[in-house]
């Protein structure tokens, strides 16, 4: 197999064309131009950049509220260079919403302000970034997948890309082509949340796994057209409380990219201990209230897509560095929950992994001990200061809504604060039996009848999120024929009466026949989210890239 793939040397590869690895690639070069202008002893590595989407920004998805500031230390020309900001936020609401009524905050706290920020696109960043790296002298691969790690002398020394070409027996059809071995001498992987190619480096260096386990919620997504008059551009309204029971942490936002584009979304909570939710459904009841019914009324959806958040805060973070490698971004944990924020983070990620590598570059020394300077630069950075600030912010709601409110105005007098350790933590995974949220939940889904127009089933949101996959390839998602008889169709129906049908918002999971039941996996709808895998409560199901190139399609999102 490894004589059938060609072998490429660089200097770096980075993993994941998302703002971390882009700002980190273009901070580079530009380091690296800076010191040739000055220096006789020039350098000039090859770098190279992959990316499992289609084309750049893709598979990129947030809300998205970017605070600038690291853009403006890495980047400090990019409105000279047209970059795309859609509007700066003019206003902002904080809201608890009832199933009828909506109730305002009377102030927006420091901590949550978005004050000087950005709305924006990311999947249009993506594409712009990914072009001026490219100006730049980067190498860009898109459809291509980093599917396994190259290990050699106990240090990650490349990796292999995704084979193509197969068909859904693995068998090789005409059009095979092996995947690649990308050889280099440091890999920055930046794959966004729970990253498939880091969860295999995990395998070989276990160091890197973080000492508190992740956890994560799913952002469900779409972006609208609605009639002029309704909303100034650049308003900001974050929202609580409805659809959600006081015991489910999330929430919902509306974002005016202008008086006629709107960013509307909703984040619902995972939990492997009680994994009944339906982020799909809870976004589109979220719609029915009154207020957002109101502004979205004649306008029509454009697009849509969902993407798991990482939300364990400082204290999940896993190493950043380790033989041969770096981590950046969300890849890394680097979201801070308490502002909802974390595209600044992954950028300033970014930049002090390429302030790393360009010592390494100068000096010609990767060694663990040089790469470890990056967690070093990272703690002694802002953005560290701000991640560990808010680290108890999230896991004070796992105690119920107003519980976590509470403490929410205590962190904000006192960052950091917390009592959450003494009331035990509710993602055990022994407490597994929630009879009366299993019930709600089905009640909701029996009840809910989508109307076309401001509500959708969940093949209209898959349609409009872009998502082509090639039919006739090897199914990505990993069960084995054991766990499906015994746990999806035995344990699982019994224990959560088969909640990958409603957790999973692109319908992948499917029980069909009755008797006997069997598991269909429609992997073709895929939307790259990942929350499967992480909500699934048993651990069996293992996210893998599909062919690269497939996935969903982002252009406005």
């Amino acid at each position: 197999m490894m004589q059938e793939r060609e072998s490429l040397e660089f200097d770096i590869v980075f993993i994941g064309a998302g703002p971390a690895n882009l700002a980190s690639a273009l901070h580079l070069q530009r380091l690296l131009k800076r010191h040739n202008s000055l220096s006789e002893n020039t350098i000039d590595p090859t770098i190279a950049l992959i990316d499992k989407g289609r084309y750049a920004g893709a598979h990129l998805l947030s809300g998205a509220i970017l605070d600038p500031k690291a853009l403006d230390e890495f980047f400090p020309d990019y409105r000279e260079r047209g970059f795309p900001c859609e509007a700066m936020v003019s206003k902002e609401c904080l809201w608890y919403l009832t199933a009828k009524r909506k109730f305002p905050f009377p102030f927006i706290p420091d901590a949550f302000s978005n004050k000087g920020n950005m709305l924006v696109s990311l999947s249009r960043i993506g594409s712009w970034m990914a072009n001026e790296a490219e100006k730049e002298g980067i190498q860009l691969f898109e459809n291509t997948a980093a599917v396994l790690p190259f290990v050699e002398n106990d240090r990650l020394a490349g990796i292999l890309t995704d084979d193509k070409g197969l068909d859904r027996n693995g068998q090789k059809k005409n059009n095979f082509e092996p995947g690649l071995l990308l050889k280099t001498k440091a890999v920055v992987i930046g794959e966004g949340s729970d990253g498939s190619f880091f969860r295999k480096v995990c395998e070989h260096f276990p160091k890197s796994i973080q000492t508190n386990t992740q956890r994560y919620e799913t952002g469900m997504k779409e972006t609208w057209r609605i009639p002029a008059g309704r909303l100034g551009t650049g308003e900001v309204h974050q929202m609580f409380g409805y659809p959600l029971s006081s015991d489910i942490y999330g929430g919902g936002w509306l974002y005016a990219l202008s008086s006629t584009l709107l960013s509307i979304g909703f984040i619902t909570a995972l939990e492997p201990a009680s994994p009944v939710c339906d982020p799909h459904l809870n976004l589109q009841r979220f719609k029915q209230h009154p207020m957002l019914a109101k502004i979205l009324e004649g306008g029509s959806m454009i697009e849509s897509g969902a993407r798991t958040i990482t939300s364990g805060g400082a204290d999940a973070m896993p190493s950043l560095y380790g033989p041969g490698y770096l981590v950046t971004g969300e890849s890394a944990g680097m979201v801070n929950m308490q502002r909802h924020k974390g595209l600044h983070l992954a950028m300033k990620s970014g930049i002090l992994a390429a302030e790393t590598l360009f010592e390494s570059l100068l000096h010609d020394d990767f060694s663990t001990n040089q790469l470890k300077t990056y967690s070093e630069r990272f703690r002694n950075s802002w953005a560290y200061e701000e991640l560990y600030a808010a680290r108890n912010y999230r896991k004070a709601f796992d105690h119920g809504l107003y519980y976590g409110l509470v403490q929410a105005g205590l962190q904000l007098k006192f960052p950091g604060f917390s009592i959450a350790e003494g009331f035990g933590d509710r993602r055990d995974k022994t407490k597994r039996s929630t009879p009366p949220r299993i019930a709600l939940s089905v009640a909701d889904r029996e009840a809910f009848a989508p109307d076309g127009s401001l509500t959708f089933c969940k093949s209209e949101n898959l349609y409009r999120s872009g998502t082509m996959h090639e039919e006739n390839q090897p199914c990505h998602l990993l069960l084995k024929p054991e766990d499906i008889k015994e746990i999806c169709l035995q344990k699982c129906t019994t224990e959560f009466a088969n909640p990958c049908q409603h957790f999973c918002p692109a319908q992948v999971y499917e029980i069909t026949g009755d008797p006997p039941s069997t598991l269909k996996l429609n992997a073709s709808n895929c939307l790259h989210c990942k929350t499967c895998e992480t909500i699934d409560p048993y651990g069996i199901i293992t996210w893998t890239p599909p062919e690269g190139g497939g996935g969903p399609g982002y252009k406005l999102s």
